[in-house]
């Protein structure tokens, strides 16, 4: 098929849907206008479960059966619903939710398909609720550039604007700030006009906790929810973004508000094997604007999961960017009480997710309580039927989320992360904006490990950028961090925050609990990033405190391996650590400490060549600092110790100067014959004449 043929067949398929309008083809003249070629992408177009793009043009779609057939079909007959055949109008003015969840409830209760958004702004006033095998589909995205505010954000080719007040009634019951864990942090290089003087993990409850009483769980608003156990529904090729003005307010860089209130814009809640693919979830979402959750509270969700979720080419942007929780985890303070009562304390504070009874995990057993008491900052739980002496000891970790299978095998690939990057460049925590501290990334909960950020950027002004509590397993590969200026000129932040484990000297919090571990970061590079105290701090981001990346496990190729110099290979250790060399059964060989100095655990082997040793000032050596045999720089050599032979008994020599002048021998000296038949000793009397025997 010539270029000229294929150009004007794809032009006459595309070009109704590019204008909005509903005209209709049905799958079977689809299939005959594109020809064989077309076949496969068509048919892995309208696959139930499908993940992959209908088209690779970012903005179109190329399969038309998306509508109904001139033969009188209808899309739904192909397990497509369109939302213009269930009521929808795309222009902005209608209010469009009812149509689209009625599509997507219809395609649910078909056992799913493909609910697709034609052209169009959509506009939305209240939560839409994603349901197992529904892919909900648009026609593409739009240009939405968050560094560079100059640039104009255009609407998408299909667009899911929330207008309004987003109704609050959703929640996430079983995450806090982790107060008395080390989830708050108390920042000092703090600056003017600032609310940023505390860096906080996101609190689900509000602080309001009583002796006996839980305090109240955090309602917000949801634009997409993806409830809890639902499986491979997907999302992909639309916008999702709270209204502001239309899209004016996004462009306005002399304006501090925030449009219209939404909180979160994609919830996954206990929900798997999701795949999001060319979605652009962005504006000023209060809280975040990918949030998913984990674990239950007691027996809220008895199998919950959010394992192997996938996001292909998106862009996340809102107070946080993405914000990944599972349930809280606390220290062990005490155990006590009689066999059917026992009891175990942990800490309380003003947002102690605990009521006056209620479940909670403590080594390997899930653990039912009866009752509750308050002393100070303690918590006493009673009625546990198994000693938990028997479980752990004091100071191992109380979780209050039994019941999760993890996150394992979620990943984002080929993502942009942002914070909340206000076109006015002003940080969410300026007065003027008043949101407090943002971030681009933020996770920690029960069983939140292997995670994949693939070719991402996490790149903004906002002060973090990382925040990492309870983590594990997390990899950053071929991705990117950059901090940037704001609008003053002044450094950005940068920061990356890693919480230590719970029991070493760097642990954080009244009663530290939780830990990053096995964090790497592989050819990911890092520009006015703050990675302090692990790493030397960069001159390029503002702050003089010690920092907060104190990861337990880590491996960083950017710290590790840098490239500073075209005759040198460089191997740095984090700053607190020494560098070790093994073998392959895992025996130390060489180690560099962090004060430069080199520790030998094998023994030295000269194969070959010679030992040269180079130095101005000459060599020492020590035994446990102290100096016992200098070579100095004219090549003498100075012993401060003596120098003895190999039996006990016999002479010293490096004790005194003198000795260097005198012999002094106690027994005399044994030398034998040239021919070595006979062995004399020599020896002096006290007269002063010399005496020999023969031995």
């Amino acid at each position: 098929m010539s270029e000229h043929r294929k150009e004007t067949e794809t032009r006459a398929i595309e070009e109704p849907l590019l204008k909005g309008t509903s005209h209709k083809i049905s799958r079977r003249g689809l299939l005959a206008s594109i020809g064989a070629a077309g076949v496969v992408l068509a048919a892995g177009g309208i696959g139930r479960t499908s993940a992959l793009p209908v088209s690779a043009a970012v903005g179109t779609v190329t399969a038309s059966v998306y509508g109904g057939g001139g033969d009188g079909s209808t899309g739904v007959e192909h397990g497509i619903w369109n939302v213009r055949e269930q009521g929808a109008h795309g222009d902005d003015v209608h209010d469009d939710t009812a149509a689209i969840q009625s599509a997507i409830d219809q395609c649910a209760a078909a056992g799913g398909g493909i609910v697709y958004l034609p052209p169009g702004v959509y506009k939305v006033t209240d939560t839409l609720v994603l349901h197992t095998s529904v892919t909900l589909e648009g026609a593409g995205v739009g240009a939405w550039d968050i560094p560079f505010p100059n640039r104009t954000k255009l609407p998408a080719a299909s667009e899911l604007r929330f207008t309004g007040t987003g109704a609050k009634t959703y929640s996430l019951t079983y995450a806090t700030d982790l107060f008395p864990s080390g989830g708050v942090l108390t920042h000092t290089d703090t600056l003017p006009d600032h609310q940023d003087a505390v860096y906080s993990l996101t609190n689900f409850r509000l602080g309001d906790a009583s002796p006996g009483q839980a305090a109240t769980v955090r309602p917000f608003s949801v634009a997409v929810y993806v409830p809890k156990g639902s499986q491979f529904a997907a999302i992909r090729h639309l916008r999702i973004v709270p209204n502001f003005d239309g899209l004016n307010g996004y462009n306005n860089k002399t304006t501090f508000t925030l449009g219209d209130e939404w909180d979160v814009g994609l919830y996954l809640d206990n929900a798997q094997d999701i795949a999001v693919h060319n979605v652009q979830v962005v504006g000023y979402w209060r809280i975040a604007a990918n949030l998913i959750g984990a674990g239950g509270l007691g027996t809220e969700y008895n199998n919950a999961g959010a394992e192997r979720n996938r996001f292909y080419d998106c862009v996340f942007q809102g107070l946080t960017g993405v914000c990944v929780r599972g349930g809280d985890l606390y220290r062990s303070l005490a155990f006590g009480g009689t066999a059917g009562n026992y009891t175990l304390d942990i800490p309380w504070w003003s947002s102690s997710p605990l009521g006056a009874a209620g479940r909670i995990k403590f080594g390997s057993k899930t653990l039912d309580y009866t009752s509750t008491s308050v002393s100070g900052d303690r918590m006493t739980l009673y009625g546990l039927t198994i000693d938990p002496a028997l479980l752990g000891k004091v100071g191992d970790e109380v979780r209050i989320s039994p019941y999760s299978t993890g996150y394992a095998g979620s990943t984002y690939i080929n993502c942009y992360i942002a914070g909340l990057e206000h076109a006015s460049k002003r940080a969410a925590s300026h007065n003027a904006i008043g949101l407090g501290v943002s971030k681009n990334i933020e996770m920690s909960g029960t069983s939140l490990r292997g995670f994949k950020f693939i070719s991402c950027t996490i790149q903004g002004h906002e002060d973090v950028l990382l925040h990492l509590h309870e983590a594990f397993d997390i990899q950053f590969i071929g991705s990117y961090f950059e901090s940037g200026a704001r609008y003053d000129g002044k450094l950005g932040g940068g920061r990356m925050i890693a919480a230590p484990w719970r029991n070493t000297t760097q642990a954080r919090g009244p009663y530290p609990s939780g830990q990053t571990n096995n964090v790497y970061f592989l050819a990911t590079e890092c520009s006015s990033v703050d990675k302090a105290p692990k790493f030397k701090r960069q001159s390029s981001v503002r702050y003089t405190d010690t920092g907060f990346f104190n990861p337990r496990y880590m491996f960083d190729s950017y710290e590790t391996m840098p490239q500073t110099s075209e005759t040198d290979f460089l191997l740095k250790a984090p700053l607190s650590a020494r560098t070790k060399l093994q073998n392959g059964e895992g025996k130390d060989a060489l180690a560099v400490t962090p004060g430069a100095n080199v520790e030998i655990f094998g023994a030295i082997n000269q194969v070959s060549g010679p030992m040269v040793l180079e130095s101005k000032n000459g060599h020492e050596l020590r035994v446990q600092g102290d100096v016992k045999l200098r070579l100095a720089a004219t090549g003498d050599a100075v012993l401060s110790a003596n120098v003895l032979p190999k039996q006990d008994g016999t002479a010293s020599l490096g004790e005194a100067a003198q000795r260097w002048k005198q012999l002094h021998v106690t027994e005399g000296i044994v030398m034998m014959t040239p021919d070595g038949s006979k062995t004399y000793r020599l020896s002096i009397n006290n007269d002063g004449t010399l005496r020999t025997e023969l031995v």
